[in-house]
């Protein structure tokens, strides 16, 4: 019996591909009643996952986004200040330009991505459907698939935007993702299309790689859509080795410093770390400024 759900969780991109064609496609445009998956062409099948990945990332983008954005930006303190310590200095045009490029990257991107989910439907990547039935198994799944896919996509992710940082990179693709340094909800998907995608390939390579069940995949790729709007709010909580909103904000208004997604240690070893708490809005003398007792330094 089939799970009746679009966004696939439970299913991963294989079930929720068919559960599209069989109750949307077929039945809403085709007007037909036998699913008969094995004559689907290859078309077919990209434009749906396009749709898909398309429609999934839009709802994320639009639900999560905004509120972010009310609950962090707009609401004010007795102070008359916001909680991401923002305040729209470099325009007030700023988040519509966000929006308007991130529904073009996103729908541009999901077309450039849905390739990599043919290849899961194929079955030449490592993912496995079957529930594990030994404790290593579950271990691995619950626990050691998740962390080696954090530690790659971090390693792989830590050196692509490094790349795009070069002088012969920067300015054709990468420039535009930093356009404002003052990063809002919005700029999470704001990127040349090939930028995002360029950096959104080593999560999706892992599974050629490594064993991971489709479940684990599809919530590790839902959990980087929830992440890469989270280091865009400029809110952050201290953990760590945890390169948060506090560390890529830096990255914004430093540009040289702190190219990691999830963790710092690729930045320490590579030498472009910097501590953010020791910089605007961050350090203790820059939140006591906030109070407008003192001045607030940037790096």
């Amino acid at each position: 019996m089939e799970v009746p759900t679009v966004i696939g969780l439970g299913l991963g991109f294989d079930g929720t591909s068919n559960w599209i064609n069989k109750y949307l496609v077929d039945r809403y445009l085709f007007g037909l009643d036998e699913f008969r998956p094995e004559a689907y062409g290859i078309m077919r099948k990209f434009l749906v996952l396009w749709t898909f990945l398309t429609i999934f990332t839009f709802l994320l983008y639009f639900s999560l986004c905004p509120l972010v954005y009310y609950l962090l930006y707009t609401r004010r303190d007795a102070h008359g200040k916001n909680f991401a310590s923002w305040d729209r200095k470099e325009g007030k045009d700023q988040v519509i330009n966000e929006i308007k490029l991130s529904v073009f990257s996103i729908i541009v991107m999901a077309g450039m991505t849905a390739p990599f989910e043919l290849l899961v439907e194929a079955g030449l990547t490592k993912i496995y459907w079957d529930l594990p039935t030994t404790a290593l198994g579950w271990f691995y799944l619950t626990a050691g698939s998740p962390l080696m896919f954090l530690l790659f996509s971090d390693t792989c992710v830590y050196w692509i935007h490094r790349a795009l940082h070069h002088r012969l990179l920067y300015t054709p693709i990468h420039k535009l993702h930093h356009k404002y340094k003052e990063t809002t909800p919005f700029s999470s998907y704001a990127f040349h299309p090939l930028d995002g995608w360029l950096q959104g390939c080593p999560y999706h390579i892992f599974v050629f790689i490594f064993p991971m069940h489709h479940i684990s995949y599809f919530c590790a790729l839902a959990i980087v859509g929830l992440w890469t709007i989270n280091i865009h709010d400029r809110t952050t909580c201290r953990i760590p080795f945890i390169n948060g909103a506090a560390h890529h904000t830096i990255h914004h208004t430093g540009f040289t410093y702190n190219y990691g997604q999830y963790f710092v240690f690729w930045d320490i070893f590579g030498g472009t770390f910097k501590d953010p708490y020791n910089c605007a809005p961050y350090s203790q003398e820059s939140r006591a400024g906030k109070n407008g007792s003192r001045k607030t330094k940037s790096c």
